[in-house]
């Protein structure tokens, strides 16, 4: 986008901010409309946005926002610089982005149990998205009874979630699943369920309303909540067929068809001895032949980007951050991230390693109404070990800075 329309952009946003400003200055909480259900006003109780209303016996909740992100990278050629909100990846050195998003969250008692569904959609446009007017489509959707969950939800193996504006402008690991979670006491929790492949964007390569498990990825997640800390440990097993692979006459004798898999483990550490609403979150992944289960979101469309043939992988990842709320106005964050990728070919072992970080700054004048700016790294080394093309790309550095406001209902 030319600056003109930058600032066009801008001063809509701004105007909407605006609205939003007087609209949340009038009410902080969220909106309960008449007649709700008992448990709807619980919700709204729990929640720190959108707005609540009783549709028959059920609750509805609904959700809404804008947000506007100008971020500009300065770094050796070669390296991936930013990744947009429709999941491509751009090579220019500055990008601006604006985004809509909506959801409907829809909850009723029923004399078997508690029954819920959710969707929820999204359009932006950002510089170098390969597109005219912007992308929409729908970032998720579920079915829920009780226990179980059907639809387009995040993978089980997800447990690290920062608020990080360079790893949010590109989509969460989701997947089209059947899940079924069992209680086993207050704090613990067992699921299991059945995953379709990882796709690289939102609804972009996978259509996220079609259950194809004709490869399917079957999954298991302990998790342990305490007011003390969150404890993770999950694991992936896969069928890993590469026999359509290019690289075939550089694979082992026995990899075209093999038993890919996943584990991780994390943990979340309340601080409130240093503020309240401070945490420690970290996480750690190992996979075998399931590379889109490592790093962080940034990472697995940055690797879909780099990683252009198919083959057997091994690698690792780790991610750490650390909130702090300085304020009820201020809040910081900071991460790192380091993820290793080795491809198993016969005739060479080519590698890429990614280490990344970022720190940054909110304002909330007023709630639902957040100001941000980050400053973030990244620092990829690729060794092609004797077989170019396998990784793309060269190897290199980048400084990315990101300038953002938002509103939301």
């Amino acid at each position: 986008m030319a600056w003109r329309e930058a600032g066009t952009i801008a001063r809509i946003v701004v105007s909407l901010s605006i609205v939003s400003l007087g609209a949340v200055v009038a009410r902080a909480e969220p909106i309960v409309s008449p007649g709700a259900p008992d448990f709807c006003q619980d919700a709204a109780d729990d929640a720190d946005s959108g707005a609540f209303f009783a549709v028959g016996e059920a609750c509805a909740k609904v959700t809404a926002g804008v947000s506007y992100s100008y971020q500009r990278a300065s770094q050796s050629a070669g390296v991936p610089r930013i990744v947009n909100r429709n999941g491509t990846v751009s090579q220019s050195t500055d990008s601006q982005t604006i985004t809509a998003n909506t959801g409907l969250e829809l909850t009723r008692q029923t004399s078997l149990g508690l029954f819920k569904s959710t969707i929820a959609g999204e359009w932006s446009k950002s510089t170098g998205d390969g597109t005219a007017s912007g992308s929409a489509y729908f970032t998720g959707w579920s079915v829920g009874f009780e226990g179980l969950t059907v639809g387009y939800n995040g993978t089980l193996m997800s447990f690290w979630e920062g608020s990080f504006l360079t790893s949010a402008s590109s989509p969460g690991r989701s997947a089209t699943s059947i899940v079924y979670e069992h209680r086993l006491d207050d704090a613990n929790s067992l699921a299991v369920g059945i995953e379709s492949s990882l796709p690289t964007s939102p609804n972009a390569d996978t259509d996220i309303w079609s259950f194809d498990f004709s490869s399917p990825v079957y999954a298991l997640r302990w998790r342990r909540e305490t007011e003390a800390f969150t404890t993770h440990l999950s694991g992936v097993v896969r069928r890993a067929d590469f026999s359509r692979s290019p690289l075939l006459p550089f694979l082992p004798s026995t990899a075209t068809t093999r038993t890919g898999w996943a584990v991780s483990a994390g943990m979340t550490i309340p601080t409130p001895f240093i503020a309240d609403g401070d945490a420690f979150s970290f996480q750690a992944t190992y996979a075998v032949d399931a590379s889109s289960y490592l790093g962080t979101t940034n990472d697995l469309v940055v690797y879909q980007s780099i990683v252009r043939s198919v083959g057997p992988t091994k690698g690792w990842s780790a991610v750490a951050s650390y909130h702090h709320e300085w304020s009820e106005q201020f809040e910081s964050n900071v991460f790192a991230s380091f993820v290793s990728v080795k491809a198993e070919l016969l005739a060479a072992k080519p590698r890429s390693e990614t280490f990344r970080t970022a720190v940054n700054l909110f304002w909330k004048p007023v709630e639902r109404l957040k100001f941000g700016v980050e400053l973030g790294y990244v620092d990829i080394a690729i060794e092609p070990n004797g077989f170019a093309g396998y990784f793309s790309g060269n190897s290199g550095r980048s400084y990315i800075g990101t300038l953002s406001v938002s509103a939301e209902l």
